[in-house]
């Protein structure tokens, strides 16, 4: 039997069951104190003044330990700013501050300056200011680093339209992880390679470590331009995420060969490839829906920003997400 994200020590089940019991206690305490909220696929929202505002909140998760290991710790500080960012671009909003958490087992104000350089950079590319946070030094709780970002958000433009059947799903390339899976990968990877190892034309620690693509920018063109309907954030939860775009309703893909890294995990750790589309993103980090009639100018958007798509399928009256391999493998997420 081979590797499963369950067998490395997450549940996606309880993960999910961890989200509900969430949403139930936000939605109480709205309820409870009268203030209503605003859903989105990626975020909750409310009106202040003449504003709708988000807060949003992530971390880098286990990509941490690697950065450790190495000393290599900037892009941790980038990631936490910038997924949070891709998350809230994907339901309209523009990021205008943030605050950071980071949790380090030793007294190294070395480390922690390297994170710090790394969300500087990263709240500069996006535009936000960083208004503090805490740093915690806690040596009996944490073994190594952890690191987290909140970012408020302002609400600039909107989708127009929901999904609908007919729909076009275009798919855009990641740099890699991004900051997800990492616990399946670690397991896998350095189970059998060192992070000097080459694997797939460059040393494994490149590969774990590249910094997560910012798509913020993009999403903000294509609605500004009101090109897209929905955009989904490929994290946690791998094509699953589809879900929050698609609703009730279904989803036919034809996916590209996934890169090497991704197949790498696939083999050593043999991995199912319905397991490998439900925790990593497999080269795609972000999806977008559009009307068939407006193709053309998305993928044009998409290209003058630089980045690589696929046209993968469409939306569908049912029949949940549909994957279509290039091997010709079906899956059903």
């Amino acid at each position: 039997m081979g590797w499963t994200y369950e067998k490395a020590g997450i549940s996606l089940a309880k993960h999910w069951e961890m989200h509900s019991i969430a949403r139930e206690v936000i939605h109480e305490l709205s309820n409870e104190l009268g203030i209503g909220l605003v859903e989105g696929g990626f975020t909750r929202s409310i009106n202040l003044g003449n504003y709708e505002v988000t807060l949003h909140t992530d971390g880098v998760g286990t990509k941490s330990m690697v950065a450790w290991s190495t000393g290599r710790l900037e892009v941790i500080g980038w990631d936490c700013v910038v997924g949070n960012v891709n998350d809230i671009a994907c339901d309209g909003f523009s990021p205008m501050a943030l605050t950071d958490y980071i949790a380090i087992s030793s007294n190294d104000a070395d480390a922690v300056g390297k994170v710090l350089r790394g969300i500087r950079d990263a709240a500069l590319r996006v535009g936000a200011v960083l208004l503090g946070g805490e740093t915690a030094i806690m040596p009996d709780l944490v073994n190594g680093i952890d690191v987290s970002c909140t970012v408020l958000g302002i609400r600039r433009v909107r989708a127009v339209g929901n999904a609908a059947p007919g729909d076009v799903v275009i798919g855009i390339e990641s740099n890699g992880l991004h900051m997800n899976g990492y616990t399946l990968a670690r397991k896998v990877l350095l189970g059998r390679y060192g992070v000097n190892d080459e694997i797939c034309g460059d040393e494994l620690g490149n590969w774990l470590l590249r910094p997560t693509a910012y798509y913020g920018d993009l999403l903000t063109k294509l609605y500004g331009r009101g090109l897209i309907k929905a955009a989904v954030h490929v994290t946690g939860g791998g094509f699953t995420k589809l879900r929050r775009a698609i609703g009730e309703l279904g989803v036919e893909l034809e996916v590209p060969e996934p890169p090497c890294i991704f197949r790498v995990i696939k083999e050593v750790g043999n991995v199912g490839w319905d397991e490998m589309y439900r925790v990593f993103n497999m080269g795609v980090g972000l999806m977008v829906l559009t009307s068939e009639g407006q193709v053309g100018e998305v993928t044009s958007v998409i290209r003058e920003a630089g980045f690589n798509y696929w046209v993968l399928g469409k939306v569908t009256s049912s029949g949940g997400i549909s994957i279509l391999m290039p091997n010709g493998v079906k899956l059903r997420l």
